[in-house]
């Protein structure tokens, strides 16, 4: 599992039930027919998407094992993130692929995983026409390349 520092406290991020009702409680979303993604979606497919907001969203999450008097505030977690990101050499992209791995490899998280990539590659060969069908190809090829991207 991944550590972050905080308050030069070398703290780790752990995937767990509290993990799982903290991401639904705080990082659900809505796709376009109005119907929950989930937390957990919401953060994995942005961490996929190198969205810089899906390290502060997972270190959230990630954090929510300790006790409410030892987990960081948000801003704390954010203030430790981008001194990674300005101390280290390629931190972002460490960063993006610490947690990344964290969930994908995870023993708790793993078949929720192992079911997201059932689903996304059921895009494949789908769409109303040949364009919505290429689209449907290049964002599976994105999604697998992102992957192997952040697990290499």
């Amino acid at each position: 599992m991944p550590f972050l520092t905080i308050k030069e406290e070398e703290l780790e991020g752990k995937c767990t039930f509290k993990f799982d009702r903290v991401s639904d409680e705080k990082y659900n979303s809505q796709d376009q027919n109005g119907n929950d993604v989930g937390g957990f979606s919401t953060i994995y497919m942005g961490l996929l998407q190198f969205d810089i907001k899906a390290l502060s969203q997972f270190w959230d999450c990630a954090l929510s094992h300790l006790s409410s008097k030892e987990k960081p505030s948000l801003v704390e977690i954010e203030e430790a993130l981008e001194a990674r990101i300005e101390d280290e050499k390629e931190g972002v992209e460490v960063l993006f692929k610490e947690a990344f791995k964290a969930i994908d490899q995870s023993g708790f998280f793993k078949l929720t995983v192992k079911n997201f990539w059932k689903n996304l590659n059921m895009v494949e060969g789908m769409g109303g026409t040949d364009e919505e069908k290429e689209q449907n190809e290049k964002f599976l090829t994105i999604m697998k390349e992102a992957r192997n991207e952040l697990t290499a």
